[in-house]
């Protein structure tokens, strides 16, 4: 088929008319293709957008709890004895010797010994269950297995609770005194306000003096108000004061030190 001049002219229009379509409608589709992409990763970057703010959002709240524990850990802190007074035996002869004065305790020795790490365990009471096997018997219904669980649950939890480590010193001390006056002291340790625990006491004479009377023959005079007393017993004197060693332990912590909160 042969194309005459006009036929020509006309298919090239055409052609020209098709490239220039080609050429711009293939832009346009690589163009919408990359606009959906941007438009995917706007949307991803909007979504970390939205969660980085709502973080920064949760800061001052953060902030707070950061320091409400800080000031709890600080309050609970103010129960065991400064680090400073330990490592300073004349701080915890003061404490001492404080008690000893209002109680009326005569002093002898007093020896400060090493710190060292140890458990801090809790108080608490260890329950046996005896019966265990009848009430697993009787227990048809499940009821009496759940009722003991129940009643000792505070002992289970506190057995099963991880312990903190805690900085013991512990202090040993000669006294005498008479049984008034030791008990006294005894009792003032005990509610000393910092962690203090006695771990034994080992009295010289725990009738102080009542049983060396008795064999002697004579009788010792009432004692008031914890008073010193004696009585004459062949070539010397019998009385209702006697040595005792009192072992206890001063438990500290390292504090901890201010969290710096502020946002930069």
């Amino acid at each position: 088929m042969k194309f005459n001049y006009r036929d020509k002219i006309i298919a090239g229009v055409l052609l020209a008319i098709v490239i220039l379509l080609v050429g711009f409608f293939v832009p346009i589709k690589n163009m919408n293709a990359k606009n959906k992409t941007d438009k995917k990763t706007l949307a991803d970057k909007q979504k970390i957008k939205t969660e980085y703010e709502a973080k920064i959002a949760e800061i001052p709240s953060i902030q707070e709890s950061i320091k409400s524990i800080y000031n709890e850990a600080n309050d609970a802190s103010e129960i065991f004895v400064p680090l400073e007074d330990i490592k300073n035996q004349v701080e915890v002869d003061k404490y001492m010797q404080k008690y000893a004065d209002e109680c009326k305790v005569k002093i002898s020795n007093l020896d400060l010994g090493a710190s060292s790490i140890a458990p801090l365990d809790y108080y608490f009471s260890s329950v046996q269950d005896t019966f265990g096997k009848l009430r697993e018997q009787a227990d048809i219904n499940g009821n009496l297995s759940k009722e003991y669980a129940e009643s000792v649950a505070e002992s289970t939890a506190l057995s099963q609770r991880a312990k903190e480590n805690v900085i013991r010193t512990q202090y040993a001390m000669s006294v005498s005194g008479t049984k008034q006056n030791i008990w006294k002291y005894l009792e003032a340790i005990k509610k000393f306000d910092k962690a203090v625990v006695i771990n034994s006491v080992n009295l010289k004479d725990s009738s102080f003096g009542k049983n060396a009377a008795e064999d002697a023959g004579v009788q010792l005079p009432e004692s008031k108000d914890g008073e010193e007393v004696s009585v004459p017993a062949g070539n010397g004197t019998i009385t209702n004061v006697t040595d005792a060693t009192i072992i206890m332990s001063l438990y500290s912590v390292i504090r901890m030190e201010e969290p710096n909160v502020q946002s930069e």
